[in-house]
């Protein structure tokens, strides 16, 4: 994945230094693990401030609490319920937080390598979510009953999954096109979760986006709900 060209931009970031004006805080609050940017938050474009602020708003749509109980009732009975209503209002929260993309057609590639960072996280988050919902006593204690319940449920995470790895992967496409080193930190992020995306969910890689690749100029393009 160019690794000596994120080595090389992580390098650069010591040499060239940040280019914020002094005025600026350099202090990013959000419940996202993303990298600092080179700019203040507040100092980034109102699209892009629109995105990442409904993305946190679909990320903090935290999954209910497991049921009390584990028998094959408990669950069928939190699975229809809560779970259930969980995963529509999460779903809203995506679909709007997509819809915010439309504005970041025309932007600077690192605002848009930005959007498609925090786009992999949302979809990550939702996957690793559905991943952890509970399993039934009678399912667990039945190899062939588990096979049937982990595949099922690996069906409806994966497209999440893979949304999530090509977000990462195009979010390293656009830094790795800057050619900035003051980015540098982004692009490393995005290759490391992207693998850890793909090692995670076990899916095939997508493909390395090249340095000299066009990126592609609409988010909404890629990122379309399964």
């Amino acid at each position: 994945m160019g690794r000596w060209l994120l080595i090389l931009l992580v390098i650069g970031i010591g040499c060239a230094g940040r280019q914020t004006p002094e005025s600026s805080q350099e202090i990013v609050v959000s419940p996202i693990p993303v990298p600092q940017p080179v700019y203040p938050r507040e100092q980034l474009s109102t699209d892009l401030q629109l995105l990442w602020g409904r993305v946190e708003d679909a990320v903090a749509v935290r999954p209910p609490e497991p049921p009390k109980g584990d028998s094959e009732d408990d669950i069928e009975e939190w699975a229809e319920g809560p779970f259930r209503d969980w995963l529509g209002r999460r779903r809203e929260a995506t679909d709007r937080a997509l819809a915010a993309t439309y504005g970041l057609r025309t932007h600077p590639l690192f605002e848009r390598g930005i959007g498609t960072a925090l786009f992999g996280y949302m979809y990550e988050d939702l996957a690793s979510s559905i991943r952890g919902a509970p399993v039934p006593q009678n399912i667990a204690e039945d190899p062939g009953l588990l096979q049937i319940y982990t595949t099922s449920l690996t069906e409806h995470l994966t497209p999440f999954a893979e949304l999530s790895a090509k977000a990462y992967y195009a979010c390293l496409g656009l830094f790795l096109k800057l050619e900035d080193p003051q980015w540098g930190e982004w692009a490393l992020y995005c290759d490391e979760r992207g693998a850890e995306v793909v090692d995670t969910f076990e899916l095939e890689p997508p493909e390395p986006p090249a340095p000299d690749a066009e990126p592609p100029t609409d988010l909404t393009q890629l990122l379309t709900p399964p």
